[in-house]
């Protein structure tokens, strides 16, 4: 808000997380950065549909999240989250409607390339071991170059 009422032409980027708007206070932050038309800022949910020790659904499901920020006054994209080049260009192309704030719905994979931690949601919280952490890298070294 201080940006847009000081004619600064920056953007100002926050990633959350699927399971963080769950919290009221978000929902609030987003109302009023719709009513004072930020257009200046760009939300980025990481939608991996995990959090804590089970699933956003199960904790307190988000669904029809597109539906829900639209009807907040915000403008929004879905994306693959781990695909960069098209979340640049959605970035670089920021604000997507003159007068709204944008969300960016980032579809991602918790532990993608990782055999053992993908779409598991004990490693919301877990540290690897080091035979953990040998593993992972492998498959992820091994998934650059394949």
């Amino acid at each position: 808000l201080s940006a847009k009422k000081k004619g600064f032409s920056w953007n100002t980027y926050v990633l959350m997380s699927d399971g963080e708007i769950a919290e009221g206070s978000n929902w609030e932050a987003f109302m009023f950065a719709a009513h004072h038309n930020l257009d200046n800022l760009v939300a980025i949910i990481d939608y991996n549909k995990l959090q804590s020790l089970t699933t956003v659904q199960e904790t307190l499901g988000v669904e029809p999240l597109v539906d829900k920020f639209k009807s907040f006054g915000w403008s929004v994209k879905e994306a693959d989250g781990h695909d960069i080049n098209s979340m640049e260009k959605l970035f670089l192309s920021a604000p997507w409607c003159h007068g709204k704030p944008s969300v960016l719905i980032a579809h991602t994979i918790k532990g993608k390339g990782v055999s053992f931690m993908e779409n598991s949601v004990e490693w919301h919280y877990k540290s690897p071991t080091a035979d953990h952490l040998d593993q992972a890298l492998r498959e992820i070294e091994g998934a650059k170059h394949a």
